[in-house]
């Protein structure tokens, strides 16, 4: 009977042993089974959902780290626990998890793992010293796939020090598809443009990169100029399989860009172009008909050119998704429209035109129109020095007519670069006429006839009223034909009550 017991007694223990050596294994099993996921999300540039599944394998690995520390899986847990909280960006969580698996695991292709984790968080926070620091050992690691993720983080810590030329190198030792668009960014800070250019290629039309690709093209264009901008997302829509609204989207941009350099044709290639590729009921292709429609206002030079941008801006407006960049911009182009009486809101909308719309020579003719129609204006010089502004070609006729009609005015002495205390009166005077409020006027006027000097004693500052006035409320009335006394001392003169 002694033997049975101690039979069964080792058999339990066994199977207890058993089972939680089981417990312990599955639990790695699925967090290994989450990290493989993770990858291979990554790999296909579904971020997202890859930090999902790292957080998931990094839970799963904490219960193996904490329930069985001391099992043969216990280092492997320490490192995927700080791989997982670091890839699913958890770096406050990871900072714990990182320093334990420093202190425990002794494996080399572990320690590396938990170094490129530790690399990784140092470069999100922006601390490089330490990012390149942790990158010793991964970046002469015997594993093809460790050393090209640890050679794409001593890029960005490189970067982040504004080495750009060492982050190049890195970058292009590594094989992660991240460190295309790192790279280009870095060439494109030194001012190697057509190299940039070559590597912005590369990324083609590989969905990950959709909010590269955009920033990549404006700064290319920024750099290497926009005829290189352009050239580069020619061939990118010529070989790439782009989404329709992404190939509108990047085409706007462009004729974004040209617009800014002044070039209204290129631009308006541009917007047409966007149009015929997101087709005409799309969101895109209403933007850029909306821009186009823009840049004719900006090439006008008469009120008439504006009818044909009416009707079209009209159409956009009564689509049935509605368009508030086409409303908008048709109360502006109503507002120029109007003919008002008064030179000071002839003098408004020429200023509209030119802020809010754009078209410099429609308001630089308006602006003539200004002094024209009334030469002897608050408006009429100044009218003509913001119209010699607009229309260079005309500077010298415009300039001989301020010169000759108005030499005295402030206006014209501060365009020759004269002092003169009369523009300040002048400007006032212009504002008051278009009914712009002068806030310090109105500020002092109202701090004037409110609040009076402090007075001595206990009864406060007289507030509100003339002194005639709270004498008249609060002393007996004089006798009919009595002549008021005076107060002789402050004390005498009466005062307002005082308020709560």
């Amino acid at each position: 009977m002694i033997r049975t017991s101690r039979i069964v007694a080792w058999s339990g223990l066994a199977l207890s042993t058993l089972l939680a050596g089981c417990v312990y294994y599955n639990a790695m099993w699925s967090a290994e089974r989450y990290a493989k996921d993770a990858r291979k999300l990554d790999a296909r540039g579904q971020v997202s959902e890859a930090r999902s599944q790292w957080a998931q394998a990094a839970a799963k690995a904490e219960v193996v780290a904490i329930k069985h520390p001391h099992s043969r899986w216990a280092d492997d847990a320490l490192a995927l626990q700080a791989e997982g909280l670091a890839r699913s960006g958890s770096c406050a969580e990871a900072e714990d998890a990182i320093t334990s698996a420093r202190d425990h695991v002794k494996d080399a292709a572990l320690r590396e793992r938990v170094d490129l984790a530790d690399a990784q968080c140092a470069v999100a926070a922006g601390r490089p010293v330490q990012a390149e620091a942790a990158l010793t050992a991964p970046l002469k690691s015997k594993d093809a796939s460790r050393r090209s993720r640890a050679e794409y983080f001593a890029g960005l810590a490189a970067a982040l020090r504004l080495d750009y030329a060492a982050a190049t190198e890195h970058l292009q030792r590594s094989r992660e598809p991240v460190a295309r668009p790192a790279r280009a960014t870095a060439l494109l800070a030194l001012g190697r443009a057509a190299e940039a250019a070559a590597v912005i290629d590369t990324i083609g039309g590989d969905p990950v990169f959709e909010t590269e690709r955009a920033q990549l093209l404006e700064q290319l264009a920024g750099v290497g100029g926009l005829e290189m901008g352009s050239a580069v997302l020619d061939r990118l829509l010529a070989r790439a399989r782009l989404p329709f609204s992404e190939q509108a989207r990047l085409l706007i941009a462009d004729g974004d860009r040209w617009v800014r350099h002044g070039d209204y044709a290129a631009a308006d290639a541009r917007y047409r172009r966007a149009i015929a590729v997101a087709g005409i009921m799309s969101d895109e292709a209403a933007t850029a008909h909306v821009r186009a429609q823009r840049v004719a206002i900006m090439q006008a030079t008469q009120i008439g050119d504006l009818t044909r941008v009416i009707e079209e801006l009209r159409s956009l407006s009564r689509a049935e998704s509605g368009n508030a960049e086409a409303k908008h911009l048709l109360d502006l182009v109503y507002a120029a429209g109007v003919a008002p009486p008064s030179a000071g809101a002839r003098f408004r909308i020429a200023e509209i035109v030119r802020d809010s719309l754009g078209a410099a020579a429609l308001a630089g003719q308006l602006f003539l129109d200004v002094a024209a129609t009334d030469t002897a204006s608050l408006y009429a010089p100044k009218a003509l020095v913001a119209a010699l502004a607009l229309l260079p070609a005309r500077h010298d006729s415009i300039a001989a007519v301020l010169d000759a009609r108005y030499p005295a005015s402030p206006y014209t002495r501060a365009y020759h670069g004269e002092a003169s205390i009369a523009y300040a009166a002048a400007e006032d005077s212009l504002a008051r006429e278009l009914g712009v409020a002068i806030a310090h006027a109105a500020m002092t006027n109202a701090s004037a006839s409110r609040i009076a000097l402090p007075v001595p004693g206990i009864r406060g500052p007289r507030l509100d009223e003339p002194v005639e006035q709270a004498a008249g409320r609060h002393a007996p009335s004089p006798r009919p034909g009595a002549r008021p006394t005076p107060a002789r001392t402050t004390r005498d003169r009466p005062v307002a009550p005082e308020r709560p």
